[in-house]
C-alpha cells in the first residue's frame, strides 16, 4: 500500500477515534459513566491502530499498551510517556460494559464522573499524540 493510501486509512481511523471520544463526552453529560469510559477506550485505540495502519504495521488486539510497547523502535519514544494513560484506558475495555466482571456490581454502580472525565483526558492524549505524528 502506498503512502497515500495508508496515511488516508490512519486518518480514518483517527476521525473514528475522534467520533468516539466525542460520543463519550456527550454520554458524560447524560450520567452515563460507565458507557463514556469505555468509549474513551475505544478512542484510543482506534488512535493507535491507526498509528499502526499508518506505519504499514497490522494492528492486532484490544490492548493499548500492547499496541504501545509493540511499536516499532524508531516510533516508540514519542509514544512511551502514554504508557500510565493506556494502561489506565485498557482497564476499561471490559468491566465497564459486562455486568459479571465486577463482583457485586454492575459497571453502571461502579463508574463515577471523575472516573470518567479521566478516561476521556487519557485518550485525548493519546489522539493528540497520534494527531502530531500523522500530521509530521
Amino acid at each position: 500500500m502506498s503512502v497515500e493510501k495508508r496515511k488516508a486509512e490512519a486518518r480514518r481511523w483517527l476521525l473514528q477515534a475522534q467520533d468516539d471520544r466525542e460520543a463519550g463526552k456527550a454520554l458524560l453529560q447524560a450520567r452515563k459513566f460507565a458507557q463514556a469510559a469505555f468509549l474513551a477506550q475505544q478512542a484510543g485505540e482506534k488512535a493507535l491502530k491507526g498509528l499502526w495502519l499508518f506505519l504499514g504495521l497490522d494492528p492486532w488486539g484490544d490492548s493499548l499498551a500492547r499496541l504501545l510497547r509493540d511499536l516499532p523502535g524508531e516510533e516508540a519514544p514519542a509514544f512511551q510517556h502514554l504508557l500510565p494513560q493506556a494502561l489506565s484506558l485498557d482497564k476499561l475495555y471490559i468491566p465497564t460494559r459486562y455486568p459479571d466482571a465486577l463482583p457485586g456490581l454492575t459497571p453502571k454502580e461502579a463508574y463515577t464522573e471523575e472516573e470518567a472525565e479521566k478516561a476521556l483526558e487519557d485518550a485525548k492524549a493519546i489522539l493528540e499524540a497520534v494527531e502530531v505524528r500523522l500530521a509530521g
